[in-house]
């Protein structure tokens, strides 16, 4: 049986947004979406455990969304951050815009 931790589904999106990460800030994609994280199109691998911070808005929030967040994996191309917990407005902005996601 695999170990699948994950206590939040998962949602394919393409969001802009920014990744503060080894001293700098970045742009970036954000390909995979969920309450407990994000999948990032990367272009170089980053350090397991390494902390950082995510900013990214979605249509059903006006601010953005602002997040600290541990990378949990890496790759050449991407990169699994867990985020250490949204705010009670992120968490229903997100949820709403979820719905709209599996409605179309």
């Amino acid at each position: 049986m695999a170990d699948n931790r994950r206590s939040s589904t998962r949602h394919a999106v393409t969001i802009a947004g920014k990744i503060s990460i080894s001293g700098g800030t970045y742009d970036c994609t954000i390909t995979n979406l969920s309450l407990g994280g994000a999948l990032i199109a990367a272009s170089q691998k980053q350090p397991m455990g390494i902390r950082c911070n995510m900013q990214f808005v979605i249509p059903t929030m006006a601010e953005p969304i602002e997040v600290g967040a541990t990378v949990r994996w890496s790759d050449d191309s991407s990169v699994g951050i867990q985020f250490d917990g949204l705010r009670a407005r992120d968490v229903w902005a997100l949820n709403e815009y979820f719905k709209q996601l599996t409605a179309g």
